[in-house]
């Protein structure tokens, strides 16, 4: 398993509790007060690199850039560009992993100090600093030319009216990926539908009693959301400003959360802690028989069981009828922060690191391991002809090529950091049966449109 796997799952199973130690003062800062600034440099804020040496074997006198970065492999890529581009010199600096990063540049705008040029951002959390106006609109550096080599939902999550906040590199398209000797087994059809998918259900269950098609973590937000935006149900609407939509009550969230609950009630799926050692024994054991898994997930799946190396195998997500959609988990963009002294340049490195071939060759290799929303590679024979000691002699990159190129468009709120400290308590009960999702479901409603409406937020439901 790649360095870059470990990493990653590790920083998924620790969502729940660096959600939980995010303070409250970073919760709730002025987002709205930041609407009606301009969107010049922000006054006195200085880059960290201002005056700074430069890195290891860089050029005399190349403009120094400061990458707050913290996934494996970004050292070789940053390397990478210090070799081809001698009159840039880019150091990495990890201030620690997702939400630890976020606090910190959060602190250092605040401070008008201390900021990086460049940024590590996940998508979800872009709109909390566009907001701020805390990025530089790359569009005046011709970044925007990446458009046609990035996947559509990729490019859609970093670009708000004309504006492009950052540069998109991986992804996390779902898929179903199941384990082929038990569906042969039990004589089961990989569902193409989500009505296949309950039958299949309800086969393998009684079948075997111990056995359940799948698991759904309620307490995990991120997986949840990106199955809600699979499913034709993501909750969230936004296209800028103090306006945004919060919908987990309508039909399709109700129905979404209906089905869910039925298969928890029928104990025809699990709901193990992603990504704790209880899952990957269901896995390894036929109790689970299926996961619904990102792109970069069986990399790192492979690293925690032993049985059944080689059963599994990819299918599409089954669908609603008629939609053929997917939904993604994780993947980051890189983006430039206001108050540097060198847009131009942090802009160039930015749209090479995301958007080039030289840069994806050690993105996408064993110690990286990203699942790329850059098309040349995506829709490379070689790329999607790739196979793993868990799937065989199958192909999973095929299916996980088209499902990215599938991901429906949605735009994340500026409320993310919030709504992920709040999921964890809320949606506890649903593990621990005092509750059902379609319950959590209207408590959460109630909760996030309470604090939208608290930070000056006009809110529309439904």
């Amino acid at each position: 398993m790649s360095e870059y796997s470990t990493n990653r799952d590790r920083f998924r199973s620790r969502s729940r509790r660096w959600a939980v130690a995010t303070g409250a003062a970073a919760l709730t800062t002025a987002l709205l007060a930041a609407c009606g600034s301009s969107d010049t440099a922000t006054p006195g804020v200085t880059s960290s690199t201002s005056g700074g040496s430069g890195g290891a074997g860089c050029r005399s006198g190349a403009t120094s850039l400061t990458f707050w970065g913290w996934s494996a492999g970004y050292d070789l890529v940053v390397r990478k560009f210090n070799q081809t581009h001698p009159d840039i010199c880019v150091k990495l600096e990890n201030a620690g992993a997702a939400n630890d990063d976020y606090v910190k540049l959060s602190d250092a705008l605040k401070a008008h100090s201390g900021t990086p040029d460049i940024a590590q951002v996940e998508y979800f959390e872009l709109p909390s600093f566009e907001i701020t106006k805390s990025l530089v609109d790359l569009t005046p550096y011709g970044v925007g030319d990446a458009k046609q080599n990035e996947t559509p939902a990729a490019w859609s999550a970093v670009t708000q009216g004309s504006a492009q906040y950052a540069m998109p590199v991986d992804l996390g398209p779902l898929a179903l990926y199941y384990d082929s000797a038990v569906f042969t087994r039990h004589k089961i059809a990989v569902p193409a539908t989500w009505s296949q998918f309950a039958v299949a259900a309800d086969t393998l269950h009684a079948a075997d009693p111990k056995a359940a098609i799948t698991n759904f973590d309620p307490v995990d937000a991120q997986p949840v959301l990106a199955m809600m935006q699979q499913y034709g149900a993501f909750p969230f609407t936004y296209s800028g400003g103090d306006t945004l939509g919060i919908n987990f009550t309508g039909a399709a969230q109700t129905a979404f959360a209906t089905f869910w609950q039925g298969l928890i009630d029928k104990k025809e799926v699990t709901t193990a802690a992603d990504f704790s050692p209880a899952q990957w024994a269901n896995l390894d054991s036929g109790a689970n028989a299926a996961r619904i898994s990102p792109a970069w997930g069986p990399v790192g799946m492979q690293g925690s069981i032993k049985k059944t190396i080689g059963s599994w195998q990819a299918a599409p997500v089954p669908q609603q009828a008629g939609q053929g959609a997917d939904g993604n988990w994780g993947g980051s963009t890189l983006a430039v922060v206001k108050g540097t002294a060198h847009a131009k340049e942090a802009a160039e490195f930015a749209k090479w690191f995301g958007g080039s071939a030289d840069a994806w060759q050690i993105l996408s290799g064993d110690v990286a391991g990203a699942f790329p929303g850059y098309l040349p590679l995506l829709n490379s024979p070689a790329f999607q002809g790739k196979t793993l000691p868990i799937s065989g002699t199958s192909q999973p990159n095929k299916v996980f090529a088209k499902a990215a190129q599938n991901l429906r468009p949605i735009q994340w709120p500026p409320i993310m950091t919030a709504a992920l400290t709040q999921w964890t308590s809320t949606f506890a009960g649903v593990t621990k049966g005092t509750e059902t999702l379609p319950e959590a479901f209207r408590t959460f409603q109630r909760q996030m449109v309470s604090y939208a409406k608290a930070q000056g937020f006009t809110v529309t439901e439904g």
